[in-house]
């Protein structure tokens, strides 16, 4: 019997950040793809279906508000969770759309999990890998 499990991309300029959103994504049932820029992340939507985006800002060249906009255009059943230092929270409020989501860092890592789990719940299975 295979088992499907739900895609998730995660675009995190750290290291440590990649790592631990990855371990925070594996554990809520993702296979996850993680890079380290916005660049490497639009290279693999278009290859693949993913059920979560999370893009951290910082790994982001041009504007944030348009990655929002292109993943809204362009991947809509993608749910987008934008990351941004508190900073900037109130700025990338208003570029994100309907159903995509921001967290601001440090990350809490229960919040990822729930933001995870909360994208499975709402039917966000747009990308699944078959498993053995």
């Amino acid at each position: 019997m295979i088992t499907r499990r739900a895609l998730a991309l995660v675009a995190e300029d750290t290291e440590l950040g990649r790592w631990a959103l990855t371990r925070a994504l594996e554990t809520a049932g993702f296979d996850v793809q993680a890079v380290a820029t916005w660049s490497e992340a639009a290279a693999w939507l278009s290859r693949a279906s993913f059920s979560l985006a999370f893009v951290a800002v910082s790994s982001v060249s041009g504007s944030a508000a348009d990655v929002a906009a292109s993943m809204r255009a362009y991947h809509p059943r993608t749910r987008l969770v934008l990351l941004a230092d508190q900073d900037r929270a109130d700025e990338l409020r208003l570029a994100c759309g309907p159903g995509q989501v921001l967290l601001t860092k440090p990350l809490d890592l229960e919040k990822v999990a729930s933001v995870a789990h909360l994208g499975l719940a709402a039917g966000g299975m747009a990308g699944r890998r078959g498993n053995p």
